[in-house]
C-alpha cells in the first residue's frame, strides 16, 4: 500500500505542539514555581470574587442558610438615593483625585528633572514620594491636625487676616468636603506618578535635546516637541493604572470622614463595608461590590479604547 501523504497544515501543527511540549519540558521548573502564585489569586482573588457574584443574588441571615432572591439585591441598591448618592461622591472624588494626582505627578516630574545636581533630584524626590509610603492612618491624621481650627492652615489664615479671623472648621464645612479629599488623595499619590514619569523622561536619548539646543529651540519648545511627545507611552500606562483603581478608594474616606461631611464623601466602597460588614446585609452589599467591579471593567475599556492604548506610537 501506498503511505499516505501529510497534508503541510498537519505536518506544521505537529512541529508547533512539539515545540510547545519542548519548551513546557525546558522551562518546566519555572511553571512550578508559578503554581504557589496561582494558588494564592485563586484562594484569595477568583474565589472570594465568584462567591462574591453568588452572594448577590441570595438573601444571607447571620442565623440560618441563603435563599435565592434573583435580582432583589440590585433592584434594592439602584433603587435607594444612598447608593446614588455613594456612587456620585465615588465618581466625582475619584475622577478629580486622579485628574489632579495626574498633572501634579507629571508636572513635578519635569521640575525634577530640570534639577542640575543629582543630589537634588534624588533628595526632593524622596520627598515627594514619602507620601506614598504611609498609610492613609498616618497621613488623614496629619492633615486632620493641619485643618482643624487650631491648626496650621488656620494659623497662617490668621495671619492675613488679622485679629477679626475666625478659624474654618475645614473638616465639618460640607461645601469643603470633597475638594480636602481629592486635595489630600492627590497629594498622597503624586509622587509615585511623578516617580515614574521621571524614569521615562530621564530615558529619552539625550542627542536630541543637544540637537534642539544647536537648532536654536528654547527649553519649553524642547519640552513641547521632544519630552513630552516621548512621554505618550507612559502617559497611556499611567492613565490605566489611574483609572482602574478610581473606585477603589476606601482607607481616605473611613480615616478623614465624620458624621458632618458623610453625605459629601461617602462613596460605594465605605457604603458596602458599612452594609455586608457592620449590619451584615450580605446581599446588597455583594450587588454593590459587583457594581462597582462592572464599572470599573466598563470604564476601564473605555479609556483603553480612547487613548489607543493598544496602538503602537
Amino acid at each position: 500500500m501506498a503511505e499516505r501523504t501529510l497534508d503541510p497544515r498537519e505536518i506544521r501543527k505537529r512541529n508547533e505542539r512539539r515545540q510547545m511540549f519542548d519548551r513546557m519540558r525546558r522551562y518546566r521548573f519555572i511553571y512550578v514555581l508559578l503554581i504557589p502564585v496561582l494558588l494564592y489569586f485563586l484562594v484569595f482573588s477568583y474565589y472570594p470574587m465568584l462567591l462574591g457574584i453568588v452572594n448577590s443574588f441570595r438573601e444571607i441571615k447571620l442565623l440560618g442558610g441563603a435563599t435565592f432572591v434573583g435580582w432583589e439585591n440590585y433592584q434594592e441598591i439602584f433603587s435607594s438615593p444612598v447608593y446614588s448618592q455613594a456612587f456620585a461622591n465615588t465618581l466625582i472624588v475619584g475622577v478629580g483625585t486622579f485628574l489632579v494626582q495626574f498633572l501634579w505627578g507629571l508636572l513635578l516630574a519635569l521640575a525634577l528633572n530640570e534639577l542640575r545636581y543629582k543630589f537634588s533630584r534624588s533628595f526632593y524626590q524622596t520627598v515627594s514620594y514619602i507620601p506614598n509610603l504611609l498609610s492613609w492612618s498616618v497621613v488623614g491624621s496629619i492633615w486632620i491636625t493641619l485643618l482643624a481650627p487650631n491648626g496650621l492652615v488656620n494659623g497662617f489664615l490668621e495671619l492675613f487676616a488679622g485679629d477679626g479671623f475666625r478659624p474654618i472648621v475645614f473638616m465639618s464645612e460640607r461645601s469643603l468636603a470633597r475638594g480636602i479629599m481629592i486635595f489630600t488623595g492627590a497629594w498622597k499619590g503624586a509622587g509615585y506618578y511623578a516617580a515614574l514619569f521621571l524614569a521615562a523622561v530621564i530615558s529619552i536619548n539625550p542627542t536630541l535635546y543637544e540637537a534642539a539646543s544647536i537648532d536654536g529651540a528654547s527649553r519649553f519648545q524642547q519640552l513641547m516637541r521632544i519630552t513630552v511627545p516621548s512621554l505618550k507611552p507612559t502617559l497611556k500606562i499611567v492613565t490605566m493604572l489611574g483609572v482602574m483603581g478610581m473606585l477603589r478608594n476606601f482607607d481616605q474616606i473611613f480615616v478623614m470622614a465624620n458624621s458632618s461631611i458623610m453625605d459629601q464623601v461617602r462613596n460605594l466602597l465605605y457604603l458596602i463595608y458599612n452594609d455586608g460588614i457592620v449590619q451584615f446585609k450580605v446581599g446588597p452589599a455583594s450587588a454593590a461590590a459587583c457594581v462597582v467591579l462592572v464599572a470599573t471593567m466598563v470604564i476601564s475599556f473605555t479609556v483603553r479604547k480612547l487613548i489607543g492604548y493598544d496602538k503602537v506610537d
